[in-house]
């Protein structure tokens, strides 16, 4: 596997903390995966978006209309007869951080997405309706119990790539209670107690709609470091819940230079409370108690990158429009 797959966030922390050391769902990282995980009912339908799909149609869990398929006319003549963009299209394999999954705008496009993906990876590709959804819930679980619950959203461009995320948050109970239940739906999942689950939903039509699953440590709040420093309670620990008065944002900014940490720091004050960069990307954490001050802070944060002078960072439209 090229080093490329590596997942960013295994570089901004010591994970030594892990008795696995750092891991996500790529094939990248098999040999570190925990064996619970590895032999579970529930890994294939992780490691397989095919599969994964597949169950989704068999347990009538609502997910966006999709085909996989080897051949490329297969996947074509299905884009032709839906004949509505944006598509997502996406390896089989199931990697981490978005590798291989893009957002196609048009037809024209398919060609040279489906290329780069089977080029890449074996097997059939996943080509299915890609939600414009204004929100969008990541809910993770450890031994099948939720542990905590963000919203996020995705770079508007043709790479699938998160821009933020904000967390721990509490949806009324009647969604938590119907994410949980088709959670509950996937075999194992109360039996995996060493590894973080996470269930991907888009609100549509005010209903959940599945849109992934995965596992790995690629979520710089599983580190104890970093939840310390958001003032939550880490999923591994057992006594915490899935909200409080506590209230984060996880802003993350590619193809940025010209950085400097303490700058950036004296200039958005102590709600910032972490920042970690790599070659890819830079992530900064802010905490807040007042969702309100929280999103003032994001915008002075948007601020700062965007009047870097060798910045080509824009700050992204907002998700919906």
């Amino acid at each position: 596997m090229s080093p490329a797959k590596q997942s960013p966030i295994e570089k901004i922390a010591d994970w030594s903390c892990s008795s696995t050391g750092f891991y996500s769902d790529d094939p990248f990282y098999r040999a570190n995966i925990p064996e619970q995980l590895l032999h579970s009912e529930l890994f294939p339908l992780i490691a397989n978006r095919a599969l994964f799909r597949q169950f989704c149609v068999k347990n009538q869990i609502a997910q966006p209309a999709f085909v996989s398929e080897q051949q490329f006319d297969k996947v074509a003549a299905w884009a032709v007869k839906r004949n509505q963009f944006p598509l997502a299209i996406k390896s089989a394999t199931n990697g981490s951080d978005a590798h291989y999954c893009y957002v196609l705008k048009a037809f024209r496009e398919l060609p040279e997405f489906y290329e780069a993906i089977t080029s890449a990876c074996a097997g059939p590709v996943v080509l299915e309706e890609f939600i414009n959804a204004k929100s969008r819930l990541e809910i993770t679980f450890v031994a099948g119990l939720p542990r905590i619950i963000s919203q996020f959203s995705l770079e508007k461009s043709m790479k699938m790539r998160p821009t933020w995320r904000v967390f721990p948050i509490r949806p009324p109970e009647a969604l938590v209670d119907d994410l949980c239940a088709i959670a509950r739906k996937f075999p194992g999942l109360a039996g995996i107690k060493e590894a973080p689950v996470r269930f991907s939903f888009v609100l549509h039509n005010a209903r959940p709609m599945l849109i992934s699953i995965n596992t790995g440590l690629n979520r710089p709040e599983y580190h104890p470091d970093w939840s310390q420093a958001a003032g939550i309670t880490n999923i591994f620990n057992p006594a915490g819940g899935v909200g409080g008065r506590t209230l984060c944002k996880l802003l993350i900014y590619y193809d940025v230079s010209g950085f400097s940490a303490d700058e950036l720091q004296a200039y958005a004050g102590s709600d910032l409370v972490k920042i970690a960069s790599t070659e890819e990307q830079i992530m900064v954490l802010l905490r807040s108690t007042d969702a309100k001050t929280l999103l003032a802070r994001a915008e002075t944060i948007d601020t700062f990158f965007k009047h870097r002078k060798d910045s080509t960072y824009e700050p992204p439209a907002p998700e919906g429009e």
